[in-house]
Parts: C-alpha cells; sequence; structure tokens
C-alpha cells in the first residue's frame, strides 16, 4: 500500500513540478501544508490520510471523512476548493453519486480515479475539459479523483 500511496505521490508531483507543497484542507477550513522535499511517503488508512517524513516521523494527520479537498501548490495561496472552483470554474457532481460522475471545465486531458489505499482504479480522457464517468461498477465508498493537479473526494453510494 505504501509503494501505491508513493508512486501517487510521485507521480502528482511530476505533474506539478513549480508547486512545492502538498495541502490537506479539512471541512473546518485549516489547511495542513507539507514541502515537497519534506515528505518520505504518504499512508492512508481506513480513517486517516498520514504523511510522514524521510526518517519516519509524522508529520501530520488528517481524519479522512474530514478531509474536503486535496492539492498541490504554494500554501495560502488558496483557502480551499471553493477558491480553486472560482479560478477554474471546474465542477464535478453529483456528490454523493449512483451511477455516473459528471466533470466540467477541468484542466488538463486525463481524470484518474483512486480508491481511498491510493490503487488506480479508472482513467479517463477529457474532451476540452469534459467527461461523464461511469462510476456505477464500483463498490460503495469513498474515492479521489485526480484533475491535473487539483483532487476532489467523491462518494459513491
Amino acid at each position: 500500500m505504501k509503494k501505491n500511496i508513493l508512486f501517487t505521490l510521485l507521480y502528482c508531483s511530476t505533474i506539478a513540478m513549480a508547486e512545492t507543497a502538498l495541502i490537506i484542507q479539512p471541512l473546518n477550513g485549516d489547511e495542513q501544508a507539507n514541502t515537497l522535499v519534506q515528505i518520505g511517503y504518504v499512508k492512508v488508512t481506513p480513517d486517516s490520510l498520514l504523511v510522514f517524513s524521510h526518517g519516519d516521523f509524522l508529520l501530520s494527520k488528517a481524519a479522512i471523512k474530514d478531509i474536503r479537498h486535496i492539492r498541490y501548490g504554494e500554501p495560502n495561496e488558496s483557502t480551499g476548493i471553493d477558491d480553486v472552483q472560482s479560478a477554474t470554474t471546474c465542477r464535478v457532481y453529483p456528490n454523493p453519486t449512483q451511477d455516473r460522475l459528471v466533470i466540467e471545465n477541468a484542466q488538463g486531458e486525463k481524470v484518474y480515479i483512486f480508491d481511498i489505499n491510493g490503487r488506480l482504479l479508472q482513467t479517463a480522457n477529457l474532451q476540452n475539459g469534459n467527461a461523464t464517468l461511469n462510476v456505477s461498477p464500483l463498490p460503495q465508498g469513498e474515492y479521489l479523483l485526480l484533475l491535473n493537479t487539483q483532487t476532489v473526494k467523491f462518494i459513491k453510494h
């Protein structure tokens, strides 16, 4: 599982080379930011997202159920998903969903769906920033949708 999360983190960091931090925003709005050079690996448990240093020191911890948004960038350049959405006008709906997920006005060419353990489950191409994803085969649960450098959590019922 560590390898899947580390691969995901490394993949995302290569997409966002100019970005300097992994920023986790819980529902309460208080950002937790760690620079990419600080991070050794990220571990996802059924309840938490844990960020560790190269020396296995816990840098930050967030409850999965309380995470609103995960992104790469400069700390405090944006205060949350509303700011990112207003800047890019990207929409992902409905959330929660049962069978399909609609993406509108996203940046990039591809979209990736990961399970909460960091395993890549689905990849789709965006057509002019838009896509409709069939998520009906996915079991009920929480998932992460990676759109360029933006990550959105969605729930499948």
